[in-house]
């Protein structure tokens, strides 16, 4: 009932809500909905109680939408305090507090709040670019290899292309070397 409550009030300010019960069609992958609806998020508010801190199911969507960046508003409806990975989640982003009555003070502090980070404008994550094909990686070292193939070779053809004299075949050349024609 609270979580209907903070998202009727929300609402009723302009500000869109998605809701797992009211918006995941019939016969739709339960899961894949909500990664969906994280990834097209700006925002999550988490209406924070005994029940919602126990749940397996509300931490992995904490989990996800910190995961992604996502600014986290921690609405706390009862004293429970956070516990294990949860308040790992949790610890971080600065709580509403709506434990003490009247509940309508904290509900329009949540909506300034939420207006207030709605207001500033996305900045797109940056995307790294795509890895380099292998021979893209490779292009310059094999260049330079090939490029000092080419030179070994031409060097050799032209040492082989030089003109013999008959009249030194078979003499020395050197201390250790021999010239053969």
């Amino acid at each position: 009932p609270m979580a209907d409550a903070v998202v009727a009030w929300l609402e009723s300010a302009q500000i869109r809500c998605w809701a797992a019960p009211r918006d995941i069609h019939p016969g739709a992958d339960w899961g894949a909905a909500i990664i969906d609806a994280i990834k097209d998020a700006r925002l999550m508010v988490v209406v924070f109680s005994v029940h919602a801190n126990a749940s397996p199911q509300v931490l992995r969507e904490v989990e996800r939408a910190v995961n992604r960046g996502l600014p986290v508003i921690p609405f706390k409806v009862d004293s429970t305090l956070p516990s294990g990975s949860m308040e790992y989640f949790l610890s971080t982003p600065h709580w509403l507090d709506a434990v003490t009555p009247p509940i309508e003070q904290h509900l329009h502090q949540l909506i300034a709040t939420a207006q207030r980070i709605l207001a500033v404008p996305l900045t797109p994550r940056p995307v790294p670019p795509p890895p380099l094909p292998w021979w893209r990686r490779y292009a310059k070292p094999l260049l330079a290899a090939s490029a000092l193939v080419l030179l070994a070779l031409a060097w050799f053809g032209y040492r082989a292309s030089l003109p013999v004299d008959p009249a030194l075949v078979g003499t020395w050349r050197g201390p250790d070397r021999m010239m053969i024609g």
